[in-house]
């Protein structure tokens, strides 16, 4: 009964958010006028991208729901929370309109449907270590990507005014809000990764990243055109995304499969 609650929720984050994630990256001014404030193609296509991601990752833990290998889904429901979050700071500039409420209800009802198959998961499977040196690179990338994303995500979550100019390209205080939600709760994932050796939970993770930011990547290129290429920081976005689609798609790779992890 557990394994059935758990993979229900699971099945529905996956298609829910498959459909959201596409819709928004593939018609981002069609469905960004269904946001309660405005939202540029491409914030809409990185949210699209944020979707996509989500629903690669409960789709792993679909294939092995353990409690133990669902967990990352209550790090990535944490980022779901401070989108909520950041809806709630905008009610004094939005007010209280039905497609606020609308938003609101949406993404708190995708975090608890991460954290009801997380916590209805059976018991932890026992897992075959990693070996010593694919752990290692997998900490130095975790540990990386933590060092980035977690004081850029700070700032523009709780200083979006402040970090405003300091963004590659430009967006409203609202906006560099909500993509500080992504970097802000990436940071949790990223902490709890780094003390992570299930070969299934760190495959999840990793085809998050993968799947975000390779999607991110090719939306901040199909709007090149409001990038400056003078500025450091446009570089520098892109190293990042380009660091982070890559090194999570090397690095899925050389995880050991279920069925070779099984034979050990």
């Amino acid at each position: 009964m557990k394994q059935r609650r758990t993979r229900f929720a699971l099945g529905l984050h996956t298609a829910v958010t498959a459909f959201a994630g596409a819709t928004l990256f593939l018609f981002p001014r069609a469905s960004a006028a269904l946001w309660p404030w405005p939202l540029p193609p491409l914030a809409a296509r990185f949210m699209g991208a944020l979707f996509v991601g989500g629903a690669v990752c409960s789709l792993v833990c679909l294939r092995a729901p353990t409690r133990r290998d669902t967990f990352v889904l209550v790090w990535l429901a944490l980022g779901d929370a401070l989108i909520v979050l950041t809806g709630l700071l905008a009610i004094a500039g939005v007010g209280r309109t039905a497609a606020l409420v609308g938003f609101l209800v949406f993404f708190a009802a995708l975090a608890s449907l991460l954290c009801l198959a997380a916590l209805t998961g059976e018991g932890a499977a026992s897992s075959p270590p990693l070996p010593a040196a694919l752990l290692r690179l997998l900490r130095g990338f975790f540990a990386i990507h933590l060092l980035v994303v977690l004081p850029v995500g700070v700032v523009m979550f709780f200083a979006p005014a402040w970090a405003q100019p300091l963004w590659p390209w430009k967006m409203t205080p609202i906006n560099i809000r909500l993509i500080g939600s992504f970097f802000f709760g990436a940071a949790f994932i990223s902490t709890w990764a780094l003390g992570e050796s299930s070969a299934q939970s760190l495959r999840a993770v990793l085809a998050l990243y993968t799947t975000f930011a390779s999607l991110a990547t090719l939306a901040a290129l199909m709007h090149f055109g409001l990038f400056d290429p003078a500025r450091m920081t446009t570089w520098a976005f892109f190293a990042l995304y380009v660091f982070v689609a890559a090194g999570s798609a090397l690095l899925l790779r050389q995880l050991p499969s279920e069925t070779a992890a099984a034979s050990r």
